[in-house]
């Protein structure tokens, strides 16, 4: 019950959403700086159903895949930058934004952003 290809790039936002909720969720239950939510756990809850049906329903090709736990990786060194830029005490921020642009940079070339297009 598999159809070829009809994913496209979801499974790629839904693991950067997974990585961003999964580590808003962390902070909000560890670090005292950070005010409590319950959104960031619910939004988790339901980025991880809807990828989970996308993977069960459509096939997911190599490279998405690769570039997919990269993505996981960058969502949840994005929300740590973030939280770090809010508040300054909990450390520097420049270790995490020297990863996410390297693995950006990793990403983009893994799904074939830097390739040059075919003129017809």
């Amino acid at each position: 019950m598999t159809t070829k290809n009809q994913a496209g790039y979801k499974p790629l936002y839904f693991a950067f959403l997974a990585g961003l909720c999964g580590n808003a969720t962390l902070a909000t239950l560890t670090t005292s700086e950070v005010p409590f939510s319950i959104f960031p756990l619910i939004a988790l809850v339901l980025v991880a159903y809807n990828w989970y049906q996308v993977y069960m329903t459509s096939a997911i090709e190599s490279h998405i895949s690769k570039s997919s736990l990269g993505l996981f990786v960058i969502g949840v060194l994005t929300y740590t930058t973030f939280v770090r830029m809010e508040y300054p005490e909990l450390g520097s921020n420049f270790l995490p934004l020297i990863l996410v642009l390297g693995l950006s940079a990793w990403v983009a070339k893994t799904i074939g952003v830097f390739r040059s297009k075919k003129q017809a």
